[in-house]
């Protein structure tokens, strides 16, 4: 599937290859549109692997600039969700995917971006702690490689 004029990415996520904070959309998005660079973007932006995009068939109202979430896969485990200003309570659709990747095993992990406050939802299996630490290595190895990428 692809993007369909989404760009909430581009916008919600730290991008420091492209110098872009969360919170502010990359200087080469087109908000609504798309990447205007997209044939020689970054390769760390191609294989970005928003959930929504690796889902065939997917409601509408799920893609991110929909939901107002941009779920990843952050492991093998987890669904990191980044939920963008303004938006204050998840769709219907949103709550019933979070149930879908519970039931499936995965955790998931929110963040608001503006009140950048995290929740953890935990299969009956893990502990939010554990999530959370898992969630935290992944986190540290992510920055890892950007910092060895940019040097």
């Amino acid at each position: 599937m692809e993007c369909d004029g989404c760009t909430l990415c581009c916008k919600v996520l730290d991008i420091p290859w492209m110098n872009s904070p969360a919170g502010e959309y990359c200087k080469e998005c087109e908000p609504g549109v798309g990447c205007k660079i997209w044939d020689s973007v970054p390769e760390h932006c191609k294989k970005y692997n928003c959930a929504y995009r690796l889902v065939e068939k997917v409601n509408i109202n799920l893609r991110p600039d929909k939901s107002g979430v941009v779920f990843e896969k952050a492991t093998d485990k987890i669904f990191f969700g980044t939920i963008t200003e303004g938006v204050y309570m998840l769709n219907e659709e949103t709550i019933a995917q979070i149930n879908k990747f519970l039931e499936k095993g995965f955790s998931v992990v929110l963040r608001h971006l503006e009140i950048r406050e995290h929740c953890v939802f935990n299969t009956e299996d893990r502990t939010s702690d554990d999530v959370w630490k898992e969630y935290k290595e992944a986190v540290n190895k992510w920055q890892e490689f950007q910092h060895i990428k940019q040097t």
